[in-house]
């Protein structure tokens, strides 16, 4: 059970938060509870509940210098999702995954990163809003979202004996670095020292070239996602990324570009 110090930092974190997407012209009214789960392994997530929101935190987050913005970003999801954005439009994102088909989803690694791979462009909507607020606070350090996006990129690729499995976690790493130097580029966050990029060449000159020679293609539609999109758009786009990237992990065919 969360401690009373947990519970005072989370409630003065969530006002701050609320606040600043309030200042920033992005109400999302009341109804929004958020929790502490100390188990949970990621940072935190966001869903529909009554007639509301809540959010859970990490333990661990709880602790981090962002939690703040932690909460901006679940609080940029419920924007979206009150606002009706087609990335956060469940029905859209069920029939883009839906046309996989089966043979695309016979492993749970196929259908977590599926998900993670739809979750990285609803973040990327929410982060136009959580980031855009963070960098017009002056009271973060300036190099913190350049170092926490930088701490995103891997350089080791993933090895063993089953040479599908070791593609699909290559080609999510190789879409999950896409993602953040892509938000680095959406966002003008400086890739100090060029970290990022550097790390990521050296993950992608350790993989199957057939798989690191599509890169491009992924860090450019994560880079141009467009804010005014509508739902047969969205639908046709997420259906091309997700259909394109398991055409490069199964390596069936050449990705369109």
């Amino acid at each position: 059970m969360p401690s009373g110090d947990s519970k005072e930092r989370v409630a003065k974190a969530q006002k701050a938060a609320m606040e600043m997407m309030r200042k920033a012209g992005f109400e999302v009214g009341n109804g929004i509870q958020v929790s502490v789960d100390p188990k949970l392994p990621f940072m935190g997530y966001s869903r529909p509940e009554g007639r509301g929101y809540r959010i859970v935190v990490s333990g661990g987050a709880v602790k981090s210098v962002m939690l703040e913005g932690l909460l901006l970003h679940e609080l940029s999801h419920i924007y979206r999702m009150k606002t009706g954005h087609p990335s956060h439009n469940a029905h859209v994102v069920k029939e883009a995954v839906g046309s996989l088909g089966e043979q695309a989803l016979q492993r749970d690694y196929q259908r977590k990163i599926i998900y993670d791979l739809t979750n990285n462009i609803e973040d990327l909507y929410a982060d136009d809003i959580a980031v855009r607020i963070m960098k017009n606070d002056k009271t973060r350090p300036p190099d913190l979202m350049s170092r926490f996006l930088q701490d995103w990129v891997k350089s080791e690729p993933a090895e063993g004996k089953d040479a599908t499995k070791v593609r699909w976690l290559n080609g999510w790493t190789m879409a999950n670095n896409a993602r953040a130097i892509g938000q680095m580029a959406r966002h003008r966050v400086e890739d100090l020292g060029g970290r990022a990029a550097a790390e990521n060449q050296r993950f992608l000159s350790k993989i199957d070239p057939s798989i690191a020679n599509r890169f491009g293609y992924f860090l450019n539609l994560l880079t141009n996602l467009r804010e005014n999109i509508t739902d047969d758009e969205y639908r046709k786009l997420l259906m091309d990324y997700l259909g394109n990237f398991v055409k490069v992990v199964e390596n069936h065919s050449e990705v369109r570009q």
